[in-house]
Order: structure tokens, then sequence, then C-alpha cells
């Protein structure tokens, strides 16, 4: 039972600004309902740091999705880049990223609670840029998960009077360093151990996968083997990212699986598939869904989502073969 105290709860409700040196995430929100905000793959380095300089404002990226987030009880999503005070963020071309430290001031502006720092490229500026990443989202009051620094506990929110457990693993790092260094999607009994001991404690378990084949719309076996066993483990809830392209939606037991939201933030501006994301808002009524609304974004000038208008939606949905943009509970 002792270990079942290594989770500390964040608490999201109105209140004075968090002192420097506390890590609080602080949402001041009035709605009379629950929410959470899910978006993919989040990346500030290469030429979205280049759009970022020129521009001279580190908010950029979320100016035009912000306001919807900030509404949001919590919310969450992967950074797909780690910080660094060293090197160069901008190098044209570049698979190992390196995001300014000044760039988590749009994150925290933006409204972020909660981010993934499991992924493929968590140690792309090595252990270092670990833990200054880890260090970093702390002091902006942005929990992060997924990583050795705070792995298998996971994280626990609390809004609205319900406490949210957010797991985070990724299928792998670039093949840098051992796998221990980030929760890992193919250890599914370990997966199994932490949902069980994390749902003691909340009302809802929210699970995290960085996984799948890159540009591609559908999940492959190993997706949809971790997503099934975090939800016969207890999971209610799995969201995913990696491949850079929305895909398929699947309802397992009466829980849903979003096998991948594609990228929020990115500068992948080769295809209409990795310029498209889904942002998912999941409205919670006590301690169950009521509903989730599917908003997708297009990502223009190599670094900043605008919300999608009716007709693209309308596209995008048909992509993962959705009419609309609502789900409930049990369709």
């Amino acid at each position: 039972m002792a270990a079942l105290a290594l989770a500390a709860v964040i608490i999201i409700q109105p209140k004075p600004a968090a002192a420097p040196d506390n890590p609080i995430p602080i949402k001041k929100t009035s709605k009379p309902l629950t929410t959470i905000f899910f978006a993919g793959d989040i990346m500030l380095s290469r030429n979205v740091a280049r759009a970022m300089y020129k521009a001279n404002d580190f908010n950029l990226p979320f100016a035009k999705v912000a306001d919807e987030i900030k509404k949001a009880s919590i919310a969450f999503a992967n950074l797909e880049s780690p910080f660094s005070d060293q090197g160069q963020h901008f190098v044209e071309g570049s698979l190992i990223f390196n995001a300014d430290p000044k760039s988590a001031e749009g994150l925290k502006s933006a409204g972020f609670d909660i981010l993934s720092t499991a992924n493929n490229h968590t140690l792309d500026q090595d252990q270092a840029g670990l833990k200054f990443t880890y260090n970093l989202l702390s002091q902006n009051g942005i929990a992060p998960i997924g990583t050795t620094l705070d792995c298998h506990n996971g994280k626990i929110l609390a809004a609205g009077g319900m406490k949210f457990g957010f797991l985070a693993y990724t299928y792998g790092l670039n093949g840098k360093g051992p796998t221990q260094d980030v929760c890992d999607t193919t250890d599914l009994k370990q997966v199994a151990a932490d949902i069980t001991k994390l749902k003691t404690q909340v009302d809802q378990v929210i699970v995290n996968m960085h996984a799948g084949t890159e540009y591609t719309r559908n999940p492959t076996p190993a997706q949809i083997a971790f997503a099934h066993a975090a939800i016969d483990a207890g999971a209610d809830l799995v969201v995913g990212e990696h491949p850079h392209w929305v895909q398929t939606v699947e309802q397992y037991k009466g829980k849903w699986i979003f096998y991948s939201l594609g990228n929020l933030v990115f500068d992948q501006m080769w295809s209409q598939e990795t310029r498209e994301g889904l942002t998912l808002l999941v409205t919670y009524n006590k301690t169950e869904i009521q509903k989730i609304e599917l908003r997708p974004v297009i990502i223009d000038d190599y670094c900043c989502p605008r919300w999608a208008t009716d007709d693209e939606t309308k596209n995008i949905l048909a992509k993962i073969n959705l009419t609309s943009p609502i789900l409930f509970p049990h369709n």
C-alpha cells in the first residue's frame, strides 16, 4: 500500500497564481461540467522555432487555438521535442529536436496542464535534456509524465470534483539509451500493473501511447494490442499519437481508443495528411464520460494550427470513417 502514495495529486481549480517555485498547474474555469482537451504531437524545434524567432513571439504556434484550450478543465498533449539551453534550435531538416526553453512560455500561455514526454525523441538532447525538460515544464506549472523521472506512478490531476490518473508510454527512443528511460508500450505486464495501481486512486484512468507506423491511417497490431491490454487492465480512455496522421477510432468494451490524433504543432508541410490533426474535448458528468467532441485542426506556415472549417472537418472525419464530430460513450 505504501507505493500508492507516490502519485501526487495536482489540483486544478480557481486560485491565485502559483509562486514561481510551485509547479501546480492552475486553471480558471466556471464550466459546470469537467472537460479534458486532448491533442497530438507538439514539436517546437526546427521550422517551428524559426517561425517563432521571425515573429519574435513564443506564443505564435498556439495563437489561433489557445482560447479553446484554455476553456478546458485540463489540457493534455504530447511534447515531441525536448528542451535544452545548449546547441541550435533551428537546424534545417534535422531529425534531432532541440526546443528553445523560451518556447515553454507558449505551452503555459496556451493552457496546457500535463504533457507526455514519452516518445521517440525523448533523448534527442540526451539525459541532460530529459532532466532539463522535466524541470522546465514543472517550473511552468505543467505536469510531465512518461519518463523514469515520474514514470510508472503517472500523475493525478483533480478537477470538478473528479480525480484523473494519466499514464504515458512510447514504443522506443530512436535507438538511444536503454528502454528504462521511458515507460515502454511493449511491456504489457508492466502497463497493466501501472493501471491497476493507479485505478485505486482515481475516478478515471487515461493512457497515452506513442506508437504506430508513421504516415499510415490504420493502427498496427502492436498498437491494438497495447490499447486493448490497457482497457482490459482498467483504463477508461486511450489516446495516441506518433504516426503524424489522424488514425481510425475504435470502441472496445465500451471504452474509446483514439489510435493517433496526428499533429498539433509541427512543420511537416509536405502533405495534407501531415498538416491535419485531431483534437478532442471530453466532457465528464460526475464520474463518467458524457460526450466526446472531435475538432480537427489544419497546420499552416510550418508551425501554426487553426481550426478546420466545416468542409475540412467533414473530409478529415470521413478519412477515419466518422460522420459526426460528436461521440457518446456507447454508440
